[in-house]
Parts: structure tokens; C-alpha cells; sequence
């Protein structure tokens, strides 16, 4: 830390004076300023206050702020604007957005100046309730001027940079578009094209690839793994109980990503089949078991079994020429990640696609492609419950809803994505959204499932 800020010091006296004026310990101030709220009900504050050089907007000061609004920062003489780092403020469960454009001081630090600052925190009320909700359903053409105004408005609140919707109906894709740009900062727009990391969504494309195998009577999902293929890091003979069906469904007992001990191993948290809990290491596991059964890589595998019988194509599971190319940045704390390019396929996370490619996945679920009747019905059967009711089938989540059963798979990354695939099997209606934004959560679910499938008066 010490070392950052001198770096940022350093940066100041290089940039923002000429050589042969260094600034010295006597040409700075120390500045003490405080967040209020214009609305005074609201509690709390923001945890950071970002001051940024006038002059050279490349020289920031990053600084925390205490319970009661506070902060202390020595500065050197110059001019400065002060705000929140964010302009989002969580007061419990409830988002506030702060009001960028307004929220701010501008100061001129110089010697026997004010060194006493407040910020007036104003804020941005929610967009307005669409007038009509459930969308989907309703009768007649989809308005495209209504979505892409829900989309702008909330997309312009949350901060989103871009973002891709597909729309099914009837199960067909009736609208599909594109919003923002690949990455904050710039004029790059978002295309049909347009990669987005989807996350955890790679976990029921995974899925779809073992029921086939499932299907032909080349895994069976009640077998122990380990008599497939052992694994050498985990620790704990309850594990030799884990079976395929306990990695779809998420009771394997292991942890989502466990950390080894000083010997590289770890235990599970309990007996397989015992609970539900989440597992990204576990579906790994579940990878590596079927390469050793086929004497396939993954990528030949998911190939053979989703891509090609499925007809599917813009999905890409690790790093390539597609992705360089068409790849988005991810953005968390509105700062861009660079494009991901992974060096192996991992089943849990790593698929980068489009909204319109995995729209017409979701299709052939709901149309029962690929599999048998009686292979789909043991893929969507609840086979675990979420502590929050939310049920699972073998990699597939399951809700019901007002508007029916939904099934489908939400994804995010390390790296600020964030997106949703549902589909209604009642209704054969759904939606695919993804975003390159950690606050694209937000807006996938539940504004947008409101929106487009549920409606709902609740809705902000």
C-alpha cells in the first residue's frame, strides 16, 4: 500500500510540475472533508472517496471514509475534484445511486487556504415502472422501442457498459440486440458478433454433454467416480460416495473452489448426497472423468456432443482467434478486465458466447433436442433444493413461478460479467441477457425477468 501511494505521489510531482519546481513537504495541505446525505434518511456512506488532479486527470488519490463520512488526505497545492468512488451506496438490501454529475466539489488547494470540504450526496430515483410487464405473454408484436427504452434506462442507472438480449417466444428468437460498448472509455460498439464471458452458464452446456453419455449407457450417474478415475487432492473417504449425479445436481460435499492445505489436498464439507452446495470444482472433476472414459480432450468432447448435434455455433471454451478478436471487457467497480483468454476449458466457467447463440440453446432444451423424452424428464427432474427454495435438476436450475416452471442458468466471472438464461417450459417463452458488468446482476434478474415473463407490481 505504501508503495502505491508513492507511486501515485511520484506520479504528481512528475506531471503536475515542471522538473524544476518539485513540489516540497511545505507545498501541500492536509485536507479533511465529509460526505452528506441531501436526502437525510438515508444512512450510512459511501466506503471511499476518489480525488482526482484537475489538471491531470491521471493523478487520483483513492482514500477510505469513515462511518460518520469522514476522510483526512494531504495534498499538494493544485486544484482537485472530490467524490464518491462509486455512485452506488448500499443502505442494507437497498441500492441508492448516487448522482454522479452533481455529487461532487471542485477545490483549489493553496497555502493558508480552506482545508474543510463537504460533499452533498444527491441521488437518482429508479427508472419508472414499464406500464405494461410480461411482455412475453401478452398478445400481439413485441414493442422493440419499449425494450431497448428498459434497457437504455436501467443500463444508464446501473452503469452497465454493454450488454446483448435475445428474446424467445413461441420458441423462436423474436428479438435480439445489442447495447453499449465492448469496453468503458471507448467508442467500440457491441454487435450480434460480440463475445461475453457467461460464466457459470458453461455448467449447463457441461450438462447437456453428460446426459448424452448418460443416454448411450457410457456413465452412469449413480456410479461412484472415483472407480472411473480417482482424485488425487481431496482427502476425505466420503468422497469415494460422489457420483455424477451428486456433481449435476450440487451435493458432492466439496466446497465451490476448495483451498488446499499444506499437503495440496482438501476434504469435503459433507457426506456426497448429504445437502446441496454449490460446486465449480466438483463439475472439474466430473470433466476430467469423462476424458478418461472416452480418451477425448473436453473441447472434442463438448464439440461432438453439444455443438455440432445441436447445430451451435459462437460458442468458444477457451482462448482463440474469435475471442481476440470479438471479445468484451468485463468491467467490476466500472474498472475494464482485460479479455479473457483461457488456456484450458474449464467446464465451470469459461464459455464465451452470444446472447442469440445461447437463446437457440435454450431452444433445443425446451424442444427436447438431442435426447429422449425420458433422458430430458431425469435431466429436469429436482433432484436438490437451495436453501432460498430455488430447486436443481442434473445442471440445470428450476423455479416455479407465477407464469410457470422456468428453467435455465445464471453466470458471472471474476472478471465483471454477469448474465441470465431462463426459459418458460409452459409458455415457451424465455430470454438470454448478458452483460459486461458486475452489476449486470441487477438488471438480469429479477428487473428484467419482471419485465419480459412474471410482470409484477413491485417492480421499481
Amino acid at each position: 500500500m505504501k508503495t502505491f501511494f508513492f507511486q501515485i505521489l511520484m506520479a504528481f510531482a512528475l506531471n503536475a510540475y515542471p522538473a524544476s519546481a518539485t513540489p516540497t513537504f511545505t507545498d501541500s495541505l492536509i485536507v479533511t472533508g465529509r460526505f452528506v446525505w441531501a436526502d437525510p434518511s438515508i444512512t450510512g456512506f459511501p466506503s471511499s472517496v476518489i480525488i482526482t488532479s484537475s489538471t491531470n486527470p491521471e493523478v487520483q488519490f483513492i482514500h477510505p471514509v469513515d462511518s460518520l463520512g469522514r476522510f483526512e488526505q494531504t495534498l499538494a497545492y493544485g486544484e482537485y475534484i472530490l467524490s464518491p468512488e462509486l455512485n452506488y451506496h448500499w443502505m442494507g438490501e437497498e441500492l441508492i445511486r448516487i448522482d454522479d454529475k452533481t455529487s461532487r466539489i471542485e477545490i483549489d488547494i493553496q497555502a493558508n487556504g480552506q482545508n474543510e470540504f463537504i460533499i452533498q450526496l444527491d441521488t437518482i430515483p429508479w427508472p419508472a415502472v414499464p406500464k405494461e410487464t410480461g411482455i412475453l405473454l401478452a398478445s400481439g408484436n413485441i414493442n422493440p422501442d419499449a425494450v431497448d427504452s428498459f434497457m437504455h434506462d436501467r443500463m444508464d442507472f446501473f452503469e452497465i457498459p454493454g450488454a446483448t438480449l435475445s428474446l424467445i417466444r413461441d420458441h423462436q428468437i423474436v428479438y435480439s440486440r445489442t447495447y453499449g460498448v465492448v469496453k468503458s472509455q471507448t467508442d467500440i460498439p457491441v454487435t450480434g458478433q460480440t463475445l461475453f464471458e457467461a460464466g457459470s452458464i458453461t455448467k449447463l452446456v457441461f450438462a447437456f454433454a453428460v446426459m448424452r453419455f448418460y443416454e448411450r449407457g457410457e456413465i452412469d450417474l449413480n456410479k461412484p467416480l472415483h472407480e472411473y478415475m480417482e482424485h488425487p487432492e481431496i482427502d476425505d473417504d466420503r468422497y469415494k460416495l460422489m457420483t455424477a449425479r451428486h456433481v449435476l445436481s450440487h451435493q458432492s460435499g466439496m466446497s465451490n473452489w476448495p483451498r488446499k492445505d499444506e499437503n495440496g489436498t482438501f476434504g469435503l464439507n459433507f457426506s456426497p448426497g448429504d445437502q446441496y452446495g454449490y460446486s465449480g470444482k466438483a463439475f472439474e472433476y466430473l470433466k476430467e472423468v469423462l476424458e478418461t472414459i472416452t480418451s477425448k480432450s473436453i473441447d472434442n468432447i463438448l464439440k461432438e456432443e453439444v455443438l455440432e448435434p445441436l447445430e451451435l455455433t459462437d460458442m468458444h471454451f477457451k482462448g482463440n482467434d474469435s475471442i481476440a478478436t470479438y471479445g468484451a471487457h468485463g468491467h467490476k467497480r466500472n474498472v475494464p478486465s482485460e479479455v479473457f483468454m483461457a488456456q484450458r476449458t474449464m467446464v465451470a466457467y469459461t464459455l464465451q458466447s452470444t446472447s442469440e447463440t445461447l437463446a437457440k440453446f435454450a431452444i433445443a432444451l425446451h424442444q427436447r433436442k438431442g435426447l429422449r423424452a425420458e433422458t430430458y424428464e431425469e435431466f429436469f427432474r429436482v433432484h436438490s433444493e437451495r436453501s432460498d427454495g430455488t430447486e436443481w435438476g442434473l445442471g440445470v436450475r428450476i423455479e416455479e413461478t407465477s407464469s410457470g416452471i422456468s428453467y435455465g442458468h445464471s453466470g458471472s466471472t471474476g472478471r465483471g460479467f454477469i448474465g441470465n438464461l431462463v426459459f418458460y417450459d409452459d409458455t415457451g417463452t424465455g430470454f438470454v441477457i448478458l452483460t459486461n458488468s458486475q452489476m449486470g446482476g441487477w438488471l438480469s434478474l429479477p428487473l428484467l425477468n419482471e419485465y419480459l415473463v412474471l410482470g409484477t407490481s413491485e417492480t421499481k
